[in-house]
């Protein structure tokens, strides 16, 4: 609303102390969704194994040409076939140890799986021998986080526009706390992927209630800053993930050293305030103009004596901020509904991408750990590339520039598919393009949405985008019947697309943010150059002129 950022912006202060207090509280709550949504590439990270045969703890390097065929295809010992028949001597007897192939024909594994223990310790993998005609449900182990995210999107985007941003994130907190401590604890694989499943639901809620909240507290010149600064702290949960699995190995005490820390973050149910702006949509002006007053305190400002009269004669669709749901996206105007379905394709490519290369990393190093490192390192110069373009050359262009040319450089290791190295570095690059597009959709899709659905459609959103990350370990998979990049090229057309589509939408850069569908509306679809001028947008609803806040 345009009343509510005038106030910021001449009297509460854009972002002040106490805005920047808040804004550095609730972005904490982005490490531990990080770690959630990433701790299936280690937990269930799957060893170098070979069928189990007599005598191989003791003999394996001598017996293990006689016991288990080589696998020429993948260079490397059989990881589910051994000889049907094979004689081992001198097992317990001081005569020499001597092992004879009696047949060339195979068969599954007789006795289990004998785990290179080097790289990983104990997994979900190793724990339930999850590999061979069940390596699918170690895919499913990954999958069914963003799953649970998917739910998650859309059940508590539209929970915290109903009962508040606050509440909803401290409800979604502790129930990620929960559900991490009892994954730990899982006695068997269905039980595990079940709290998997429900810690992707409250993983969601946090991390998109915690989005919404910094962006409705500050104004329209800092969205820019505080919209990108978030994904920071998720990119530093990633980078610990990777010191954390490296240092512990087992994935249950993985999992609990992850998911306890949570517990200091139901503090904020003293600490954090509600959304002001969330309240005013409500009718809830006191409460609103409260905090507002706390902010101004605390920055050194001072409010007019008649805000509250101010706010409360701003003509807004109170009973259509309480009633408006999804359908509203969809069903209220045509512009609304192309907007919604043409941002969400652009979510659902960031994801699968985003995603699929992330878990890709164990398959393009010989160091799971280190790949996953750089993966994540990369994520830093990607933040602030994009910080650096946004104000300069608006949302929409920034996305459209890093998912094509991460497009196009994915789209190359077809020509380079029999170097390792290349391959490596160019699909780091893809990583970073698709990190820097990804973290200003969330920005853009903020301000395109009205302030009466903004989380209904941050969750819509989000659910087109944990559909692309559901399907990346499965695209994955292509990749062990065809070749390694493979399922890099699939991923480098799908963001080339998506970052020429992503030129159909309205720029949004240095504009109030709407509150409701009306508002929304006053900026239509276009393609024209026109939408990225920064006097394009109607008069009333210009904001004042911003100060350049990138890093």
């Amino acid at each position: 609303m345009e009343a509510f950022d005038d106030i910021l912006v001449n009297h509460v202060g854009e972002f002040g102390r106490a805005q920047k207090l808040y804004f550095f509280l609730v972005c904490l709550t982005a490490i531990p969704c990080a770690f959630h949504s990433f701790a299936n590439t280690f937990i269930s990270g799957s060893p170098k194994h070979h069928c189990q045969f007599e005598g191989a703890l003791k003999y394996e390097d001598d017996a293990i040409e006689c016991a288990i065929p080589w696998d020429s295809d993948q260079d490397e010992w059989s990881k589910c076939k051994e000889y049907e028949q094979y004689n081992i001597t001198g097992l317990n007897s001081n005569s020499d140890f001597n092992c004879t192939s009696e047949s060339d024909e195979e068969t599954e594994c007789r006795s289990g799986w004998l785990y290179d223990r080097a790289i990983y310790g104990e997994t979900v993998v190793t724990e339930w021998d999850l590999v061979c005609d069940q390596n699918w449900m170690r895919q499913l182990g990954k999958s069914i986080v963003l799953l649970g995210k998917l739910i998650g999107s859309l059940v508590f985007g539209q929970l915290s526009d109903l009962f508040g941003r606050k509440k909803i994130l401290l409800i979604s907190l502790l129930l990620q706390i929960t559900c991490g401590v009892l994954s730990s604890l899982s006695g068997s694989f269905p039980v595990f992927i079940t709290f998997q499943f429900l810690l992707g639901c409250a993983s969601s809620g946090v991390f998109l209630t915690a989005f919404v909240i910094v962006t409705e507290i500050v104004g329209p010149s800092w969205r820019t800053f505080i919209g990108i600064t978030i994904e920071y702290f998720y990119t530093l949960g990633y980078i610990i993930l990777t010191g954390v699995a490296y240092a512990l190995r087992d994935w249950q005490n993985i999992e609990l050293t992850l998911s306890l820390p949570g517990v200091l973050f139901l503090s904020y149910f003293w600490i954090l305030p509600e959304s002001p702006r969330w309240l005013m949509t409500k009718g809830r002006y006191e409460e609103s103009v409260k905090i507002l007053r706390n902010f101004a305190k605390t920055n050194k400002t001072s409010l007019p004596e008649d805000c509250l009269e101010t706010l409360k004669a701003v003509k807004t669709k109170e009973h259509g901020a309480q009633t408006e749901n999804i359908k509203a996206l969809f069903f209220t105007s045509p512009t609304m509904r192309w907007k919604t379905l043409l941002i969400g394709f652009n979510w659902l490519s960031n994801s699968m991408v985003y995603y699929g290369i992330a878990f890709h990393t164990e398959s393009l190093g010989s160091n799971p750990y280190l790949a996953f490192f750089i993966s994540g390192a990369v994520e830093v110069p990607a933040y602030i590339l994009s910080q650096l373009l946004l104000k300069r050359l608006g949302r929409k262009r920034v996305i459209c520039i890093f998912m094509s040319i991460g497009g196009v450089v994915l789209l190359s290791t077809t020509v380079i598919k029999d170097y390792k190295v290349p391959v490596l570095v160019f699909a780091m690059i893809g990583k970073l393009c698709i990190t820097a597009s990804y973290g200003v959709v969330y920005l853009y899709s903020a301000e395109l949405y009205p302030t009466t659905v903004r989380n209904i459609g941050l969750g819509f959103s989000s659910i087109c985008a944990r559909v692309g990350g559901v399907s990346a370990p499965y695209i994955l998979l292509i990749g062990d019947y065809t070749s390694v990049v493979m399922p890099l090229i699939l991923f480098g057309g799908q963001s080339l697309l998506a970052g020429i589509l992503i030129l159909l939408l309205p720029e949004t850069h240095n504009q109030n943010l709407p509150d409701n569908i009306k508002e929304a509306d006053a900026y239509k679809l276009t393609v024209s150059k026109q939408c990225c001028a920064r006097d394009s947008k109607p008069e009333e609803y210009r904001s004042v002129e911003t100060k350049d806040t990138t890093m």
